[in-house]
């Protein structure tokens, strides 16, 4: 019985195909977002929060931090990813969509304390 449980989890064509899609569209929109960033504070496209988006100055620094820390994460995720499906590991989709989920935060995060390092609260250069 649970071996018919686990083998609905091995990785099949699917879920390859599924996982590198995920890794394409990763590289993409990072690489995008950091050949392209955003020239106006804008509601639509951008590192947006109340205090990025305060002066076109911390809007400038965001999204290039972000861009970058982005494009680290998506590099990073593809190696990984590519390790899991070569290696042949158990829930390796489960496994993929995690790091996509902590890699995310994690990029986000690091975005944040930059710019904590760089701005004060009101979005000025320290």
């Amino acid at each position: 019985m649970l071996l018919d449980i686990t083998s609905q989890f091995q990785l099949d064509g699917e879920l390859v195909v599924a996982i590198l899609f995920d890794c394409v569209l990763m590289l993409g929109l990072s690489w995008y977002y950091k050949k392209y960033p955003p020239k106006e504070i804008n509601e639509i496209y951008g590192f947006r929060t109340r205090r990025t988006m305060a002066n076109q100055d911390i809007w400038d620094a965001a999204n290039r931090r972000n861009a970058q820390d982005l494009w680290k994460f998506a590099i990073y995720l593809t190696v990984f990813s590519i390790a899991l499906i070569v290696l042949h590991v158990p829930y390796a989709f489960f496994l993929h969509m995690g790091a996509l989920l902590i890699g995310l935060a994690i990029a986000i995060y690091a975005s944040i304390q930059y710019l904590d390092r760089h701005f004060d609260k009101k979005g000025n250069r320290k």
